[in-house]
């Protein structure tokens, strides 16, 4: 497993937004049942941030690759821009002296535009739909939504691009979390409308597990509505993805293998044994594409993780600040560190 994960295609990470949810609100705790005698058997509470503006500088070296399309690039209206060496761009806060000595500079706000939060929003409505639906109403996704205040913040650069840490939100946002909290997505903009600036960000979204930056005791991903990350695949994988570790990092249900560690066919009779990762369409020992080269459909394989490998009525805690141990940045069983900062 890489240092983090992320892409702009088909990795962790993806969009988001909250049908009929208000600022600070929550949207309607029950969905069209497919059995409507019966409730789901949990309401996972899915926390959404929504950043309508966040300041940030890219700084660097200018490009002096040959092949241009390798440059990081800030393109302004025109369709020009600046180009960065790919090798020294970092993108920092504007308050950081850094952006001042830079030997490049450019500085834009990513905005949330109301089209921007109109589309994270059907795209939210969407997936609490499709999972409750997989799991034949076992699971419901209760919606919070909140806006953030403007805030500015540095991205981390990593192997794959760049990813937006939790530290940048924690004092916008972590008031608005609490131990009920199973899932934390941050949403941001893409562009700078005002000035006429995109910014290169691709992947345009990225997940953390828990041990590598959980937000308020709870997975993390981070996306930008773009195009590339602005479809019901990519947020059904990164809520997937965000499944997966809370199963293995807190949940830790008895009898189910977090992973996949069976050959092809092999995995035995009874698929809620295991749980896949959200890469694992080439090696799940039930999958179809179990063997093969490449996953021609990954958006059928996560629809067949959850479908199939989900165990009905087990239950889930996505939050370390509610699973009585100490663990993590705790100082006493479910106190201290980050559960000191959310609410009870």
């Amino acid at each position: 497993m890489t240092a983090r994960l992320g892409t702009a295609v088909a990795t962790v990470a993806v969009l988001l937004g909250a049908a009929g949810a208000g600022c600070g609100g929550t949207s309607a705790k029950v969905l069209e049942r497919i059995d409507p005698s019966s409730p789901p058997g949990s309401n996972l509470r899915l926390d959404v941030l929504l950043v309508r503006s966040l300041s940030t500088c890219a700084v660097g070296d200018p490009c002096a690759l040959a092949d241009t399309s390798q440059c990081y690039t800030v393109t302004d209206a025109s369709g020009g821009g600046l180009a960065f060496d790919p090798a020294t761009v970092e993108l920092l806060s504007p308050s950081d002296p850094r952006v001042g000595t830079a030997a490049q500079a450019q500085c834009f706000d990513l905005t949330l535009a109301d089209s921007d939060v109109a589309t994270a929003n059907d795209l939210i409505s969407g997936l609490r739909t499709r999972v409750f639906q997989l799991t034949n109403g076992d699971l419901n996704l209760d919606v919070h939504t909140h806006d953030l205040a403007p805030l500015a913040a540095s991205f981390t650069s990593f192997s794959a691009g760049l990813f937006l840490e939790p530290p940048a939100l924690e004092a916008a946002g972590l008031a608005d979390v609490d131990r009920d909290t199973d899932f934390v997505f941050a949403i941001t903009g893409y562009r700078d409308p005002a000035r006429g600036l995109a910014p290169q960000l691709g992947p345009c979204a990225g997940t953390n597990w828990i041990q590598q930056g959980a937000f308020g005791g709870s997975t993390f991903t981070w996306v930008a509505v773009n195009e590339a990350c602005a479809r019901s695949a990519m947020f059904m994988y990164g809520w997937l993805a965000q499944l997966y570790f809370g199963l293995r990092d807190v949940s830790r249900p008895d009898g189910v293998a977090i992973g996949t560690r069976a050959a092809c066919g092999q995995g035995g009779p009874e698929p809620t044994r295991w749980f896949p990762f959200v890469d694992d369409c080439t090696t799940d020992p039930d999958a179809t594409t179990c063997g093969a080269p490449t996953c021609p459909d990954t958006d059928a394989f996560l629809s067949h993780v959850l479908a199939t490998h989900w165990k009905r009525g087990q239950p889930f805690n996505g939050n370390y600040c509610a699973d009585g141990r100490m663990d993590y940045d705790e100082t006493g069983v479910d106190s201290g560190g980050a559960c000191d900062l959310i609410g009870p």
